[in-house]
């Protein structure tokens, strides 16, 4: 399947009823079942966007992930998709993914194709909702990273997630607290958390409809 019918089927499929945050938990990490972590934001919680870029490479779909670098905070240092919290001026959360997008690592809005959007996913440890944003570009995309918010790109070829062994999982040391992590690994690129659960419900949304990708 070409990249235009792909993002064609996708912009479709996530205009139904989505998969939903029950199966965003199937790749939770152990602190979210233990500590039995609400679902929902609270009134005091803030909001963010992050984009979930798809893009062509040799008749290929591939995605991307950015490392963020060490700081003192909850994600201090994780592979995550692009995007970051709500501003004022911002229209709506849509345009928060695109605005820090383009302020991470020089992708914007007029490249950009909105396709849907997945389910929002309350983060308790840093009482944020995200709003995952699907977008596609025509061709490969010029990425210029902002090396003070970014340490690394990981372009990430998106079929690679179907192999059968790609979720794994192990002790990880959190917060000063030793969990039992689930991840996707990605050629030595440990993807889990908030990150895994989006990218999951993603997966399903394309099993469901049965949208294969090369």
């Amino acid at each position: 399947m070409n990249h235009e019918l792909f993002t064609r089927r996708l912009q479709a499929a996530l205009g139904k009823d989505l998969p939903g945050t029950d199966v965003q938990w199937e790749m939770a990490s152990s602190d979210r079942m233990i500590k039995n972590f609400p679902r929902k934001k609270s009134s005091d919680s803030k909001l963010a966007g992050i984009l979930i870029l798809l893009y062509p490479v040799d008749d290929t779909t591939y995605t991307l992930f950015i490392q963020r670098p060490e700081y003192n905070g909850v994600h201090s240092g994780q592979i995550s998709f692009p995007g970051g919290k709500e501003e004022k001026g911002d229209p709506s959360i849509t345009d928060t993914a695109i605005r820090e997008t383009c302020e991470e690592i020089g992708i914007c809005g007029e490249e950009l194709i909105i396709l849907g959007t997945l389910t929002p996913l309350f983060i308790p440890v840093s009482n944020i909702e995200v709003t995952p944003v699907v977008a596609s570009c025509k061709k490969r995309p010029h990425i210029k990273p902002d090396r003070q918010e970014v340490v690394s790109v990981i372009e990430a070829r998106l079929s690679y997630f179907f192999k059968d062994d790609i979720v794994k999982e192990k002790p990880m040391a959190v917060r000063g607290e030793k969990l039992d992590v689930k991840y996707y690994d990605y050629e030595g690129h440990i993807i889990w958390g908030a990150t895994a659960m989006i990218l999951h419900e993603l997966l399903v949304v394309m099993e469901k409809e049965g949208i294969l990708i090369g």
